[in-house]
């Protein structure tokens, strides 16, 4: 790693705690890699949740600038191709904390669990229960961490969503996120936060919140979703991050799960009650064909471009040279905020073994779904063989 920045500091370290509470990890940043919670610690340490050994040790790298290893994939290896990383898109390379005990998070990432009824084309078992089902089913795609179970989830998979919320490390995670002040956000994630019947729940515990988010795909029954809703008192304070990037059949095949028309019902219900809706769009090389159409549909919203690196067959580079040399005319040629960003990743060379393993994926993916993969550019389906 030595032709990397020398500054390694990132301040989501001293800011920024997601918690898992289905699977007991945390993560000490936004993408950073998983660190499994210590319970019996966390019992002897309670209230110290946001100061566990291995948190205080990557805090001790940053502020020595060293390269902590859980920030490899998602900002030092781009940054060493002088590409966007996470760190650098939300600007948190500025000293902010020099201590390396810090009481309380002001951002906190809440995962209630994986629940979600889509199988989005770079997603995997990890945040999706319909992805487990379907490689518990059907078999892995790759020898990938991301397609292959785990004992845990495994054991996790027979448990209903009561039996997980009510056992004991669950409790005392949520115990513990009660024992944090002074939070300036908390986000929910999932899998898919609506199908979780506790949501309106944990919404009134985080009352004193001033500003809340909720990640959703929309992947949910009408009714349902419009009945969880009427639930909430204060809307302004909630805003609604939607995940997509495609409309029509390349939403139906990169979100397969859900319908476009149950997608815009229930947005459609969103706008009406006047809830604030922002976009997070992830950049897949799957996804980039019709993201222009996305943009051009839903420009008036903030859209958050989150770039897909893992697994690394799924990055926007791994594309043939004609759909790369196609996909950079049409963005140079729009008003997408981070066009430059977007163009230079696409641009950036990919290996035989990535081309591949895209191949076999896609095949797989597209095998298994029914679905066609006309939505694809025939020059791209011909460089992976799948014409």
């Amino acid at each position: 790693m030595s032709d990397l920045k020398k500054s390694f500091y990132c301040s989501q370290k001293f800011t920024w705690l997601s918690v898992d509470l289905e699977k007991s990890v945390l993560y000490s940043c936004c993408n950073a890699t998983a660190e499994k919670i210590n319970m019996p610690w966390l019992t002897k340490n309670s209230g110290q949740l946001f100061n566990t050994p291995t948190l205080i040790q990557e805090r001790q790298q940053m502020l020595l600038d060293q390269p902590v290893t859980s920030c490899y994939k998602s900002c030092w290896e781009p940054e060493s191709k002088n590409l966007s990383s996470r760190r650098t898109q939300l600007k948190t390379t500025e000293k902010t904390h020099t201590e390396l005990t810090v009481d309380n998070p002001e951002i906190l990432n809440i995962i209630l669990g994986t629940t979600c009824n889509l199988t989005c084309v770079y997603c995997c078992k990890q945040y999706s229960s319909s992805w487990f089902k379907d490689i518990a089913s059907n078999g892995s795609y790759l020898d990938h961490p991301r397609f292959v179970l785990t004992e845990q989830e495994k054991v996790l998979s027979k448990l209903s969503q009561v039996e997980i919320e009510n056992s004991g490390h669950y409790q005392t995670l949520l115990n513990e996120l009660t024992k944090f002040e002074n939070i300036k956000e908390v986000h929910i994630t999932g899998g898919e936060p609506f199908l979780y019947n506790n949501l309106h729940a944990l919404l009134e515990n985080l009352h004193s919140i001033d500003k809340i988010s909720i990640a959703t795909g929309l992947g949910v029954n009408n009714k349902r979703f419009q009945r969880l809703l009427e639930k909430i008192q204060d809307k302004s304070k909630i805003a609604l991050h939607i995940s997509a990037e495609n409309i029509d059949k390349s939403y139906e095949f990169n979100r397969y799960g859900n319908s476009w028309k149950n997608f815009n019902d229930n947005l459609n219900y969103l706008l009406d009650n006047k809830f604030p809706v922002e976009f997070r769009s992830v950049l897949s090389n799957l996804t980039l064909f019709g993201l222009l159409d996305f943009y051009n549909k839903f420009q008036n919203f903030d859209i958050l471009y989150i770039y897909c690196r893992d697994p690394d067959f799924l990055s926007p580079n791994v594309l043939d040279d004609t759909s790369k040399a196609q996909l950079t005319e049409t963005i140079v040629n729009s008003s997408i905020s981070n066009k430059q960003s977007i163009i230079d990743t696409i641009n950036q060379p990919c290996s035989e073994q990535q081309r591949q393993n895209l191949s076999v994926y896609l095949k797989e993916f597209a095998s298994r779904r029914q679905l066609s993969l006309d939505i694809f550019p025939k020059n791209l389906l011909q460089w992976l063989n799948l014409t």
